[in-house]
């Protein structure tokens, strides 16, 4: 079974590497936890994902920059930015049995 550490860089390298590999690291018991409201299962993981590749602005891969990366026992934390595209987000993730189990996820502007 996968470690937390192993999970999210798997989860950092699958956007280079498709939606499909993207989604792979979630079951269908999986939440992403927005702003918005929750998104749950494979379905919806992949429809905000999707979502997300396909408004990505020419730039952002390059102005992408973390600014902080964490791994404590089964939780991981990410800071990020891509400016001026997102001037700061955040994502922390909820590792079980080698998947992502719950994600939270907030961009600022």
């Amino acid at each position: 079974m996968r470690t937390t550490h192993e999970v999210f860089a798997h989860h950092l390298q699958a956007f280079a590497q498709g939606l499909d590999v993207l989604v792979s690291d979630y079951t269908e018991e999986s939440s992403i936890l927005l702003q918005s409201g929750p998104i749950t299962g494979l379905f919806g993981i992949g429809q905000f994902f999707e979502a997300f590749l396909k408004n990505i602005q020419p730039g952002f891969w390059e102005a992408f920059t973390i600014q902080r990366q964490e791994v404590c026992a089964d939780v991981a934390y990410l800071v990020w930015e891509a400016k001026p595209f997102v001037t700061m987000a955040t994502d922390t993730l909820l590792v079980r049995d080698g998947k992502i189990h719950v994600q939270t996820f907030t961009a600022l502007g």
